[in-house]
């Protein structure tokens, strides 16, 4: 992986964040790529495709709009790597935390979105008190 992909995928997931507090898709599906791929660890139905997604996330986005939720999430790093993480401010079936895993083309387009169990990664912060804050607001 280059370090541009790295950008990029940081870039998708900051925007990620805004789609999530502000209840709008808009922020993230200028940046899927037409072979786009959603996936869940706990879901076993298939992937979503690029079109199933954009009807899934806006549909969710709106239920959480109304239900006024609140959503929490923490920039994390793949150890050795620096790839980018975003950690979900909930905890998951099995009472961890679970985070998006993100993969770009070459022309920076997201190819691949995941939610999988942070266990499952070597993770670090780069900013101790702010992590603890996350955590301590979970």
């Amino acid at each position: 992986m280059s370090e541009q992909s790295f950008e990029n995928e940081e870039l998708f997931l900051k925007n990620l964040v805004k789609a999530y507090t502000e209840y709008d898709a808009k922020y993230i599906l200028p940046f899927l790529a037409d072979d786009f791929g959603y996936s869940s660890f706990w879901v076993t139905a298939p992937d979503l495709t690029k079109d199933e997604y954009t009807k899934y996330i806006v549909g969710k986005l709106a239920t959480m709009k109304e239900l006024n939720t609140i959503n929490k999430f923490f920039m994390m790093y793949e150890q050795g790597t620096g790839k980018p993480f975003l950690l979900i401010g909930s905890k998951t079936p099995d009472g961890g935390l679970g985070c998006f895993d993100v993969k770009s083309n070459l022309d920076g387009k997201i190819t691949s979105l995941a939610i999988m169990p942070s266990s499952l990664y070597h993770l670090g912060y780069k900013n101790k008190e702010e992590f603890e804050k996350f955590l301590g607001s979970i």
